[in-house]
């Protein structure tokens, strides 16, 4: 997985109307070495005893990657710049075939390199590579419930998706990333956890179903909580983006069908002007 994703992300997408949209591949982990133990691994007797009639071998792969600091850390324009970076990086490889579908704060990392911090797209156990899956039996299909629960799209918390029975897109994990964005400024301070207090912590006790209810109570209330000092301004973004969510939230509203739709008027159009330019030293 980690060497597919190295090659996709390679590529520079130029579609117009993307921003100049870039999964350079310093926006997504860094395979440092990898090698495959080669000795003959016997799971036989874990098989007999789990009762699993696979005849399936299995091989331990070491794989060291660059060394990453979470998201979380950050404070003001710093976090918001790296939070939409990784933003477009994973943008461009959903649209190469590569769909992550686990986007979460500690998914979310980075390091500094020139005195500047680059926002990395981390953690691809749960995602899928489109292009080459389609040949592989009982790969995939989408349909799979992937996420961490307090991030996932209100839409993947229903019964029906809990049933497998609603496929994974990509305005799915573009909400995740609006719930990622508001979770931090809500709960971080300078770039530590608050001590107490913690708004939303009720999100981390309960089950798929319980974690919809919340969430949809939150959209209700949400200028009742207010950020932390350090994310004040980043919030603004978060209160445009928690709107659109709001808007699809009911049973007679659909959400776009083109994901490049979804990727400007869920993400791109709210994010400021200087962001966009990566000129974060102009920000007020």
């Amino acid at each position: 997985m980690a060497n597919n994703v190295d090659a996709t992300a390679s590529v520079t997408d130029t579609t117009p109307g993307n921003c100049g949209l870039s999964a350079d591949l310093k926006f997504t982990p860094h395979t440092v070495c990898s090698t495959v133990v080669n000795e003959h691994i016997d799971t036989l007797s874990v098989k007999k005893a789990l009762g699993i009639d696979n005849a399936d071998s299995r091989v331990i792969r070491i794989i060291v990657l660059r060394k990453l600091d979470p998201i979380t850390t950050l404070s003001d324009k710093e976090f918001l710049l790296a939070w939409w970076e990784v933003v477009k990086c994973h943008r461009v490889l959903w649209k190469r075939g590569v769909h992550h579908r686990n986007v979460s704060p500690s998914n979310i990392m980075g390091y500094r390199f020139g005195g500047r911090f680059i926002g990395v797209l981390n953690d691809f156990d749960l995602s899928s590579i489109i292009q080459s899956i389609s040949s592989i039996q009982d790969a995939p299909k989408g349909f799979e419930r992937t996420g961490t629960v307090p991030f996932m799209s209100l839409h993947l918390l229903t019964r029906k998706a809990i049933a497998g029975q609603v496929e994974h897109l990509y305005y799915h994990d573009a909400e995740s990333f609006i719930w990622v964005l508001t979770w931090i400024c809500l709960r971080y301070e300078n770039g530590e956890l608050l001590r107490r207090n913690r708004p939303l912590d009720e999100w981390l006790t309960v089950d798929a179903r319980g974690c919809h209810q919340k969430k949809a109570g939150y959209l209700a209330t949400v200028d009742e909580i207010c950020p932390t000092r350090s994310h004040e301004a980043n919030f603004k973004v978060v209160m445009r983006c928690l709107e659109v969510i709001h808007k699809y939230l009911g049973p007679f509203t659909s959400v776009p069908a083109d994901d490049e739709v979804v990727f400007k008027t869920w993400l791109l159009n709210h994010v400021p002007k200087n962001v966009l330019e990566g000129n974060i030293s102009l920000i007020e």
